[in-house]
Order: structure tokens, then sequence, then C-alpha cells
């Protein structure tokens, strides 16, 4: 069970650290489907393409607008702790 926790750990990593490039890549280059989504503006459709979230979370977090930090979508109960973890470097707050 050790050697799995270990390997979950170190593919998830792995994981973030490519999609940290991707993503600054991706900006250098213009390309707009990489680019972080603004969770004080993003469409339902827009975070429907972030991991972990369904219909149900994406509605919540655009009904419990206008955040000041991500981290307020655990501690205004928007989302559980482990979906934001999952998805916390694909988003950003814009202040309007």
């Amino acid at each position: 069970m050790e050697q799995n926790v270990r390997s979950t750990t170190t593919t998830k990593q792995w994981a973030e650290a490519i999609t940290a490039k991707i993503q600054t890549i991706a900006g250098q280059l213009g390309v707009k489907g990489y680019q972080l989504a603004d969770i004080n503006s993003a469409t339902s459709e827009r975070l429907l393409s972030l991991s972990g979230i369904e219909s149900l979370s994406a509605k919540k977090i655009v009904e419990g607008r206008p955040y000041q930090r991500t981290d307020e979508l655990v501690t205004k109960h928007v989302l559980p702790q482990d979906t934001y973890d999952g998805m916390k470097d694909q988003i950003e707050v814009k202040q309007p």
C-alpha cells in the first residue's frame, strides 16, 4: 500500500509540473485554451473544463461570486478541499 501511495504522489507531482509547463508555454504562444480561468468571470462551460468540476460545482462557483481569493472556494464551502486542490493551479481571481 505504501508503494501505491508513493506512486500516486509521484504521478500527481509529475502531472502538476507538466501542466504548469504547458500553461507557461501556451501563454507565451498566446494559446487561449490554457489560460487560467478567472472564477469571477468564467462561464459555466469554462468552469466545467477544470479538473474535478461538474455541473453542480460550476453552478455553485457562479452563485458564490464575487471572490477575493481562490481559496474562498473552500472557505465559503463552495468546493471540498480535495476538489480545490485538484484545480487550484488552473484558476485565478481578477478583480473587476
